[in-house]
């Protein structure tokens, strides 16, 4: 069986995405932004390149298939690597890519019955839920969806639609750079945890920048998490100019969302926190957002420092975590978020 762009409600098998555009040639292309996001983005092509990835973005159905089977092209990419993460019924079973991404065959196929998960054999026609987080650090499309002939796909949308909705904005770290696994990254994590739909704003190299934030966009979160700061460090030279931007973004973000829960991180742990640039030292800066952010009711802030373990075991290159610094920062995410609403009378779980 074969599901494509011709297919009744395909896009209902993709989750945590704004959109799914269906493009010239066919292949689906799911999307985390507006297009007037896209074109501001657009303005630099290291920033386009990593909008066009579908960080956080998953396929989820349920099927009875014993196999299924991604036919895709790749086109740009942010790393060179492309990795696809496997959940059978929520648990974390395979991880299928490749690095260099031009290694990447145009077909993945991911095999569905799993002896030692729940005994299930081909010809078993119970049905599992398959959830697949595509490569968040490459443009990846989905020409189609191939299960076995015979089988039943149904899409997930009466458990998610009454899911509370995470909007995760921030930088390459919020991106997921440089976990290989899409899922490693703390917004995934985080929704996983949480139980609630994603969309993922990270963009790599991006900084406090209002226009980054479109009032038309149609989506109503109930928690946001704001991580910007690191690349505003090493860019500006007047704190003055920084601190302009940084309090003209909290005032806008909490007037288009003004029913959210907004958690402001301030930067993670680096190895050249003891550097100073024009702005002054990393620590300055924290504090200056801090200070910021907490003018604004809706805004706690979150101590970035702990996060990641400050250790460069944790880092791929003393600024972006791996895999394994991204499970410390999801956790500790949730621990901070989590201690936060239990002082707070408006629970939103």
């Amino acid at each position: 069986m074969i599901l494509d762009s011709k297919s009744k409600n395909i896009k209902r098998y993709f989750k945590n995405a704004y959109d799914v555009k269906i493009c010239d040639d066919g292949s689906l292309w799911p999307v985390r932004f507006t297009d007037k996001l896209f074109s501001v983005y657009s303005q630099d092509e290291a920033r386009r390149i990593r909008s066009f990835c579908p960080s956080g973005v998953c396929i989820e159905l349920v099927t009875d298939s014993s196999f299924l089977c991604l036919y895709i092209k790749t086109l740009d990419f942010a790393r060179n690597f492309a990795y696809f993460d496997l959940y059978i019924d929520d648990v974390f079973v395979e991880t299928i890519g490749a690095e260099p991404e031009s290694s990447l065959p145009g077909t993945i196929t991911f095999e569905l019955c799993r002896m030692y998960l729940n005994r299930k054999v081909k010809g078993d026609k119970r049905k599992q839920k398959i959830t697949i987080y595509l490569p968040h650090l490459a443009d990846v499309r989905i020409k189609a969806i191939e299960l076995e002939d015979g089988s039943v796909a149904e899409d997930c949308c009466n458990e998610t639609k009454h899911m509370k909705t995470l909007l995760c904005l921030g930088d390459s770290i919020t991106q997921g750079m440089t976990a290989k696994n899409p899922s490693s990254a703390y917004p995934v994590q985080l929704a996983r945890i949480l139980g609630m739909k994603m969309i993922n704003h990270g963009i790599g190299g991006y900084v406090f920048n209002e226009e980054s934030l479109d009032e038309e966009m149609d989506i109503n979160p109930d928690l946001i998490t704001v991580a910007y700061g690191i690349n505003d460090w090493s860019r500006y030279n007047s704190i003055d100019y920084f601190r302009e931007r940084c309090y003209n973004y909290f005032s806008k973000l909490t007037a288009i969302f003004p029913g959210a829960k907004i958690f402001a991180v301030t930067p993670i742990w680096c190895s050249s926190e003891n550097e100073p640039k024009a702005m002054g030292y990393l620590c300055e800066i924290r504090k200056e957002i801090g200070q910021i952010a907490c003018k604004f009711e809706s805004v706690h802030v979150i101590g970035g420092l702990k996060m990641v373990p400050n250790r460069p075991d944790y880092f791929v290159d003393g600024i972006h975590p791996n895999d394994l610094g991204f499970m410390h920062y999801s956790l500790n995410l949730l621990n901070e978020i989590r201690t936060a609403e239990c002082k707070s009378s408006n629970c939103i779980w």
